[in-house]
């Protein structure tokens, strides 16, 4: 064959090529020929987890689920950036129907301005986004309902995409189930809200985020620090900040966990929350309101289950370091992945958490109990005291920093035949303060003046609770409260359409009570990994790069804070008699040559903090480059390989 015809023959060929893919992608993408598509993402982030699958599974042929999907498609106003996002999600709305087998029915609406579907969405509480000066507004939300429950998301965000699936899922979860489960919850803080009252002089706080989404889920039931019996149709206790916790109400909670509860507990060695809300007003009177204790334990639980804590001590992080009140903090600790167990159903799938002012957890292993731990602290990090910590938010240098050289546990799950912490059965009421007049007496004792009758002391009876009836309880501890409050869960959207997950700290609570209350199917649609990564290489590249200049900066620190101190001593004294300085030449030389050095040494530390930037900006350059070229490098190579392999060919022939 000549030249040109092998031309003519490979221009053919490129075109036929050409008019197949066209062909498919008309078939695939316009027509949606049965709904065909391939997910090439690395974590499957476009197909319906498994998890949704056992949903759909669950729903009644006689009790179908119908979802309505508003998306505005007029072209006039609906943002370029919403289009793609519509699509994709009426193409996953679509792979719900058909996967369901007839139990879900989609209905798609296209809400445009001034038209009776519009009306339709404005009924079902879809919320509009206004786009134009006229007024116009466009419509991307959805409803799911069965029966007479019905279930809305007002506004589907693009900024969190990833939990689209998990919301939609979540939400035809709770159409389907007629009763809602009960969520205890105790805490030394109102994070459960406090009402309003018509007459206050303020409003009262609202419920924390994660009270509020507990809500919408379970029937969250709040009980008092000092409670004495936990119901028993209470599926799991949330504990938040137990500060200054009685021993009954300890004992509450033993005996509740050994008759077939479930706990979820975090403490805290200083909670920042508490130390706020201690400032604030009360809004029924205005003034000051009840000082909150900063540190919260466990004690008599905590030894019960092998557990060890300082709750004096708060862990500080030089990996880790997060941002708080706009700087970068060892105490603010900012998780990546690898620090959080990827194998445990409670934070599989994580890839970051936010504590503030966390404590330790130890772990002494009990007979019948197994502990699993759920997150740690990079091997660069040590306990400082909660003073030390304090120091911290004003000034957050911490120069005297000894790593411990291992990774402290944060976070625990443990499971197992729970014995109990009290085994003297349930400890005596403390007694009542001379200021209450002492404890009552019994209306049923004899009075003053009756002859005394000699009374046989009797033992009361102990019918506590020894063990746990089954080995299938669990208890989830993590030592930080703070890391459930809004700021550190949910952040704003860069649309200003409403708060979004913000980290694995909401996604790890909610996982938690679905693990505990028996189902655990959500937990394969939430934990979705984002498409963003953080970058944790190269906050440990810092950190080691300022290891390798810390110990110089600690002995500059100790040479300045000496001079420091020799100047103060060596300053003219003044003669009150006479109102003059005494000064005399050798003490003004040794003024002068202290001065001097301290100047050096300030030069000095300026030197090693631009060597320190130096070679981060170094190894960043090199990452970069090596990101950039290593692709094109690589493609290069290939093509050289292929065409010597060609020539090579070519030549035998």
């Amino acid at each position: 064959m000549s030249a040109s015809n092998k031309n003519a023959a490979a221009g053919v060929t490129t075109l036929l090529i050409i008019a197949v893919i066209f062909a498919l992608n008309f078939l695939v993408g316009g027509v949606g020929f049965g709904n065909l598509r391939l997910d090439l993402t690395e974590d499957g982030l476009f197909t319906l987890s498994q998890g949704t699958k056992n949903i759909l599974s669950r729903i009644n042929s006689d009790e179908p689920v119908t979802i309505k999907f508003y998306a505005t498609n007029d072209d006039r106003v609906m943002p370029n950036i919403l289009k793609p996002h519509a699509r994709s999600i009426e193409d996953l709305l679509l792979e719900y129907e058909k996967q369901s087998n007839g139990g879900v029915s989609l209905e798609v609406i296209h809400p445009n301005p001034d038209t009776d579907d519009e009306d339709k969405a404005k009924d079902d509480e879809i919320r509009g986004m206004q786009v134009s000066q006229d007024g116009d507004q466009i419509y991307l939300g959805l409803t799911v309902q069965c029966l007479d429950r019905k279930e809305v998301l007002p506004f589907l965000n693009p900024e969190d995409a990833t939990a689209f699936e998990y919301d939609v899922s979540r939400a035809i979860a709770k159409v389907i189930k007629p009763t809602k489960t009960v969520i205890g919850l105790m805490s030394a803080m109102p994070i459960g809200g406090v009402p309003s009252m018509p007459f206050q002089q303020q409003r009262g706080p609202e419920a924390w985020a994660i009270i509020q989404q507990l809500r919408a889920d379970y029937e969250v039931r709040e009980l008092t620090m000092t409670v004495d019996k936990i119901d028993s149709d209470i599926t799991v206790l949330l504990l938040v900040h137990p500060a200054d916790i009685t021993k009954t109400a300890e004992f509450a909670i033993d005996q509740y966990l050994l008759g077939g509860g479930n706990v979820i507990a975090f403490v805290d060695p200083q909670s920042l929350l508490a130390q706020a809300m201690s400032s604030q007003p009360n809004p029924m009177t205005g003034q000051q309101g009840n000082v909150i204790n900063t540190s919260s334990d466990l004690p008599n639980l905590f030894k019960a289950w092998g557990i060890s804590y300082q709750k004096d001590m708060v862990l500080a992080d030089m990996n880790y370091k997060g941002n708080l009140q706009g700087r970068l903090m060892p105490t603010a600790l900012q998780l990546p992945g690898k620090a959080i167990n990827q194998d445990d159903r409670v934070t599989s799938g994580l890839q970051a958490f936010t504590l503030i002012n966390a404590g330790v957890l130890g772990v002494e292993r009990k007979q019948g109990l197994d502990v699993i731990t759920l997150a740690t602290s990079s091997e660069a990090s040590e306990l400082i005291d909660t003073a030390t910590a304090e120091k911290l938010r004003r000034d957050p240098t911490l120069v005297n920093f000894t790593p411990s050289g291992k990774k402290l546990v944060l976070g625990v799950r443990i499971a197992g035949k729970f014995k109990t912490a009290f085994p003297d059965g349930k400890p005596a009421a403390p007694a009542a303060s001379k200021e209450t007049g002492g404890p009552q007496q019994d209306a049923t004792a004899p009075a003053a003046n009756a002859p005394a009758v000699a009374k046989t002391p009797e033992k009361k009876k102990d019918d506590s609770l020894k063990e746990s009836k089954d080995s299938e309880r669990n208890v989830i501890l993590f030592s930080d409260a703070d890391m459930l409050y809004d700021a550190f869960c949910l952040r704003q959207g860069d649309l200003g359409v409403g708060l979004i997950t913000n980290g694995g700290n909401l996604p790890m609570l909610l996982n938690a009570v679905e693990v505990l209350v028996g189902g655990g199917d959500l937990i394969q649609v939430r934990n979705r990994k984002s498409p963003i990564r953080p970058f944790t290489k190269l906050k440990e590249m810092r950190e080691k790069v300022e290891e390798k200049y810390r110990p110089q900066l600690v002995k500059l620190d100790k040479e300045r804070q000496e001079l420091a101190d020799k100047l103060s001593k060596a300053r003219p004294q003044l003669d009150l008699k006479k109102g003059a300085l005494i000064v005399d030449q050798a003490t003004m030389n040794n003024i002068k040559e202290m001065e001097k050095n301290s100047k050096t040494i300030d030069k000095e530390v300026r030197s090693i903090r631009k060597e320190v930037n130096k070679e981060v900006e170094f190894r960043k350059t090199l990452i970069k480059t090596l990101n950039v070229l290593a692709v094109p490098l690589l493609v290069g190579m290939a093509g050289l390989v292929f065409a010597m392999q060609r020539r090579t060919r070519t030549a035998a022939a």
